[in-house]
């Protein structure tokens, strides 16, 4: 029997179009940020990678504010202006409690470390910063402790440029087909097209052999440009609507 196969972790749907994702790599959480198309709110909610919903459909006041990261138990948030994609603001939310830590509206990110968002102030010349605590709110001159950013295992798939191999031949794909090296094994993803619909693949194999093969999203209207993102081992589809998620391990 193959011990290879590609298992199914969570299928998750939302009632708006997913705008952005963020990820906690360090506490394995989603941040997702949905917009209603008719008041353009945003919506909130936090995923764990077992699709655990620790935040769910937390909505802004306000338009203006967007999803920027997540760091354990604090979504952290920005403004956006009218007419340019920056705009002085900050707000941290305690995902637990849905309270908030603090709103500045005088402050714009520039980074965001472990534990500290880097910041500058809207009326002050650049080349000055302030750093202000995550979890307090606390805003100083300096840091007070070293700065580091958090922990990032994101990856993606790549386009495929050389000669597919044998035990994929019989597969009619269309477009190109992406790779990926996971653990000792690669993953392959590709469209396939039956009347005017396309599906999304994910086959799994070795060098040499097909271990396994899954059709992830069925009947879409067009290709989708990015199939997936991996974090880790988990492998997570965004549906051609963006409203539903689907995780997968193998």
């Amino acid at each position: 029997m193959n011990k290879y196969t590609i298992n199914n972790v969570f299928e998750r749907n939302f009632p708006y179009p997913i705008w952005k994702i963020e990820v906690d790599c360090m506490n394995n959480q989603l941040a997702i940020e949905c917009r209603d198309p008719d008041s353009t709110l945003p919506i909130f909610y936090v995923l764990d990678f077992k699709g655990n919903i620790l935040l769910e459909q937390f909505q802004s006041e306000s338009r203006e504010w967007t999803l920027e990261d997540i760091q354990g138990d604090y979504l952290i948030l920005k403004r956006f202006g009218e007419y340019s994609p920056i705009q002085a603001g900050i707000q941290v939310i305690h995902i637990p409690t849905k309270s908030t830590v603090f709103t500045y509206m005088e402050y714009v990110i520039k980074e965001v470390f472990n534990k500290v968002i880097q910041a500058y102030h809207r009326s002050i010349p650049s080349g000055l910063f302030f750093y202000i605590d995550i979890v307090t709110g606390e805003v100083s001159n300096t840091p007070y402790f070293e700065t580091s950013f958090p922990v990032r295992d994101i990856r993606y798939p790549i386009p495929f440029q050389g000669t597919v191999p044998s035990f994929l031949n019989q597969i009619s794909f269309i477009d190109q087909i992406w790779l990926q090296p996971y653990k000792d094994l690669f993953l392959w993803s590709y469209h396939t097209q039956t009347a005017n619909q396309y599906d999304l693949s994910l086959t799994l194999s070795s060098r040499n052999e097909l271990f396994d093969t899954k059709v992830i999203i069925e009947e879409m209207d067009k290709l989708i440009p990015q199939p997936y993102f991996t974090v880790k081992d988990h492998i997570f589809f965004l549906s051609s609507n963006k409203m539903k998620i689907s995780s997968y391990l193998v």
